[in-house]
């Protein structure tokens, strides 16, 4: 008798199977969608910082070669004077 059974419980997981399945399959496309949609935040996120850097780096440089002129102006000066 037991071996009928399997057959029995075997018919009704394989007609079940394919409904679940696709629920499953269904569930990891909304996972997977979920965590592309994370990464792509992260990915915005980082972006937007690099651009501050970016800006804050050219804000830098900017300023360097404004004190380097001025540094050249007075050793210009300094040189120029009598002692």
């Amino acid at each position: 008798m037991p071996r009928g059974d399997a057959v029995v419980s075997s018919a009704k997981i394989s007609a079940t199977a394919p409904g679940e399945k696709d629920a499953e399959l269904q569930r990891h496309l909304v996972e997977n969608e979920s965590q592309r949609t994370e990464i792509s935040g992260y990915i915005n996120q980082l972006n937007i910082q690099l651009h501050r850097w970016r800006l804050r780096l050219q804000t830098l440089n900017e300023r360097n070669a404004q004190l380097n002129t001025e540094l050249a102006s007075l050793a210009a000066t300094a040189a120029a004077q009598p002692h």
